[in-house]
């Protein structure tokens, strides 16, 4: 904790803003998130598996965008970015307190979806910009943690804020980003990277700015060419879906699963607990390991996350004793604990400086594995017996690892010395 707390102290002013900014949104997103399901049936009048369908669209549509989003981020400024989408999010949450058509809020919340997905990808691409590599595990775990309690936060407000009508919980989320975006304007040249707050005249540092990324970033379709050939990159992202797979969607999992083995009482308690203890596990462990990530123990510490998440399903199988599952998820939740620093760690030591934007735009793709959990052990559920769902999660946990390990190699061989000849080949291959 003293560590933790001297890593705080010791931050620039601008990296404490981002990370507040940060610890904001996600309060906000969750806040609404808690809510939307009973917005989209009370207010809107969408029937249950409308609902499934519009809010499961939504975050896929918003996940593949990212990929754009992260484009978007090496072509400009990240933090006019960071701001652009953060307007873009507060005109759409109010927008859904006065359009109520079925149509009008579907557009609307593929388009919030769009701007938050690209937020995510843009604000890491802008930490990475302005944190030095040696602090950058560090200061992405202390996001993490953050962001973790604003989630944990989130749903409570926003309930309490349904008090103000049923568009409380929008007109939280906009005050609660609306706050956090002032220091990012009033601040705005705190958060560009070294070299361009000089004292060259505004006007000529913007057009030389702007005439630099042009020449840096190529366009969208050739860097998709160079991010699909970047087997790195591919290796990692498969491991990342096959993952989240597993640990994004617990809760929805471990629901599906106990309402079959329990008495509906009992179930409802136990994922009460499940949610409790992977909160306070993620946020009370996040700093303390993720920051321990380097890039030369990536795969050491990848191979104990992947650990804990086995043994974390196998005694979920065995039994549904609070004291076993509460135990059980909190040795599972370690491995989220590394997991994310290190794909993080990962994306960040292989991208390309002018294309470290549409890197983390790729690596967002993993998300799609969160939409696919829930799909895979509802099938399992169904066809099997319920214990099964557990043994083909820990198969598709160990096949994440592989891929996570042939993307370890395949740096090791990619920073390996070039033969003679062969550095110019190499140097047009990362342009």
């Amino acid at each position: 904790m003293k560590n933790f707390l001297t890593m705080v102290r010791g931050l620039p002013f601008a990296m404490k803003v981002l990370l507040a900014s940060a610890a904001a949104r996600s309060l906000s997103s969750f806040a609404i998130l808690a809510y939307m399901p009973i917005y989209l049936y009370d207010t809107v009048g969408m029937d249950g598996a409308t609902i499934g369908y519009v809010i499961g669209g939504s975050v896929l549509v918003g996940t593949l965008a990212g990929v754009y989003g992260g484009y978007l981020a090496d072509r400009f400024r990240k933090i006019d970015l960071v701001i652009a989408l953060d307007i873009a999010i507060i005109l759409f949450n109010l927008s859904l307190t006065v359009f109520h058509d079925p149509v009008a809020v579907t557009v609307i919340l593929l388009m919030t979806n769009v701007a938050s997905w690209s937020m995510g990808v843009a604000g890491s691409a802008l930490l990475s910009e302005l944190v030095p590599a040696e602090n950058r595990v560090k200061v992405f775990s202390l996001r993490y943690s953050l962001q973790n309690i604003g989630a944990a936060v989130g749903p409570f407000l926003g309930i309490a804020a349904l008090t103000l009508g049923s568009g409380g919980p929008f007109f939280l989320s906009v005050i609660v980003i609306g706050a956090s975006l002032v220091p990012l304007v009033i601040f705005r040249q705190r958060f560009l990277p070294a070299g361009t707050g000089t004292t060259t005249p505004a006007g000529e540092t913007e057009q030389s700015a702007e005439k630099q990324d042009e020449e840096e970033t190529p366009k969208f379709r050739d860097v998709l060419k160079v991010m699909g050939a970047d087997r790195r990159l591919t290796y990692f992202t498969i491991g990342g879906i096959l993952s989240i797979v597993v640990y994004g969607p617990l809760l929805t999992f471990m629901s599906q699963y106990l309402v079959l083995v329990e008495d509906r009482d009992t179930a409802y308690k136990l994922v009460a607990y499940i949610s409790a203890a992977n909160a306070i596990t993620v946020i009370g462990a996040q700093y303390a390991l993720g920051s321990r990530l380097k890039q030369d123990n990536l795969l050491k510490w990848l191979t104990v996350g992947i650990g804990a998440f086995v043994i974390g399903l196998v005694a979920m199988s065995l039994s549904t004793n609070a004291a076993v599952i509460v135990a059980a998820v909190v040795v599972f939740s370690l491995g989220e604990v590394v997991l994310v620093p290190a794909e993080f760690t990962f994306i960040d030591s292989i991208a390309p400086d002018n294309l470290r934007g549409s890197y983390f735009g790729a690596q967002n793709l993993i998300h799609i594995g969160i939409a696919l959990g829930p799909i895979l052990c509802g099938f399992l559920l169904q066809h099997f017996v319920p214990a099964a769902m557990f043994y083909v999660l820990i198969a598709v946990v160990i096949a994440s690892w592989w891929f996570y390990v042939i993307g370890c190699r395949a740096t090791k061989a990619h920073s390996a010395p070039a033969p003679a000849g062969a550095e110019a080949v190499k140097a047009g291959n990362q342009g």
